[in-house]
């Protein structure tokens, strides 16, 4: 298995950064890292397949990749995605985590990671680590950035 990860503190609360971050509909507002997610005919829940286009580098707009909702976690304001298990890629599964977690004041700590496993997961994490560890710290200051201005 192999991470990427990225973490902020955001001065607003779990709830209002986890609303932003589950509201697709509005990432083309804000959120230059994934402009676009579209849900597959389903709404907003475990198993709900969709298709993004994600920025990797300020060059490079990876269009229609196919993933879905893994898991929901809305007690603890966080969620997972990844590889879609219909649509997915052979020898690779990703699973990406966005955890709102409570900080000290009423802010939050946000973490934002994303593991490979399978037999590709070294070659990826080799050729893609770098740039997805920027795409995600700059993805951490611009959700910042939205759940800030209130």
């Amino acid at each position: 298995m192999k991470r990427v990860l990225s973490e902020i503190i955001i001065n607003a609360g779990p709830s209002r950064v986890y609303s932003i971050i589950t509201d697709f509909d509005r990432y083309p507002e804000w959120n230059s890292f994934t402009p676009r997610i579209t849900l597959r005919n389903e709404d907003f829940s475990t198993g709900a397949e969709f298709d993004l286009d994600c920025r990797m580098t300020d060059r490079k707009l990876l269009r229609n990749e196919h993933e879905m909702i893994l898991e929901i976690r809305p007690g603890e304001n966080s969620f997972c995605m990844g590889t879609s298990r219909t649509r997915g890629r052979p020898g690779i599964k990703s699973f990406r985590w966005q955890i709102c977690g409570d900080h000290p004041g009423g802010a939050t700590l946000f973490v934002n990671y994303e593991e490979f496993h399978g037999p590709l997961a070294p070659l990826v994490y080799l050729l893609y680590a770098k740039k997805l560890k920027t795409a995600f710290d700059a993805y951490c200051l611009i959700l910042k950035e939205r759940a800030e201005k209130g």
